[in-house]
């Protein structure tokens, strides 16, 4: 039984959440809502496998605290979160103005949809996503970000370990799926980009 609404049955595990907890759909989406790197699992009536949250319909929205912006009509249309992810999951599609955005943190690579702030005067893309600490490899239509955290990792490890970032990536890599590394994606290329901004975006964010 769902540990939350103790109705639904419980279908999906968080390895990264201490403890021992079960889910149902919804409800796993609402709890994680802030927590958008855990790893999930979902039993399949054998045994648990690894998903996914943005495959069970969570969308990471930007720019009023984990819910849809007001301005958009997604939250007109839909009430409560468990609304909007049953009606992802039975429709097969997201809100219009959801982007698929690969997300590079330092316990893997990750493929959330995000949700733009729409608000009159709200900030371009690359703004909303330094706003939520998520470095741009883009200032235009950006599709590939880097947390801090992942970013302060590889300074770390460059300076005391004289990792490349070739090699940092591939860590990232077998972390994300160390079975079948061709699915994940990004290239170390990127992190070339971001390693030769990151310290001039750090001057940006605290001097703001």
């Amino acid at each position: 039984i769902c540990k939350t609404c103790q109705s639904a049955e419980a279908t999906f595990n968080c390895v990264t959440c201490a403890g021992d907890h079960g889910w149902c759909r919804p409800c796993l989406i609402r709890s994680h809502q802030l927590l958008p790197f855990h790893r999930i699992q979902l039993w399949n009536n054998m045994c648990f496998q690894d998903i996914t949250l943005a495959d069970q319909g969570f969308i990471w929205y930007l720019g009023h605290g984990g819910e849809p912006c007001p301005s958009y009509g997604a939250l007109k249309i839909h009430e409560g979160q468990d609304e909007r992810v049953d009606d992802i999951m039975e429709m097969g599609s997201l809100p219009q103005d959801t982007t698929p955005v690969t997300i590079v943190h330092s316990s893997g690579v990750f493929t959330h949809n995000v949700s733009w702030c729409h608000c009159q005067g709200s900030n371009a893309q690359h703004l909303q996503l330094l706003r939520a600490w998520l470095f741009p490899a883009s200032s235009t239509r950006p599709r590939t970000v880097f947390t801090f955290e992942v970013l302060d990792h590889f300074l770390i490890d460059a300076l005391e370990c004289k990792t490349s970032a070739r090699s940092f990536f591939e860590k990232l890599t077998r972390l994300t799926n160390n079975t079948f590394l061709d699915t994940v994606p990004v290239s170390e290329k990127s992190i070339f980009v971001v390693q030769n901004s990151n310290g001039i975006c750090r001057i940006i964010i605290v001097n703001s």
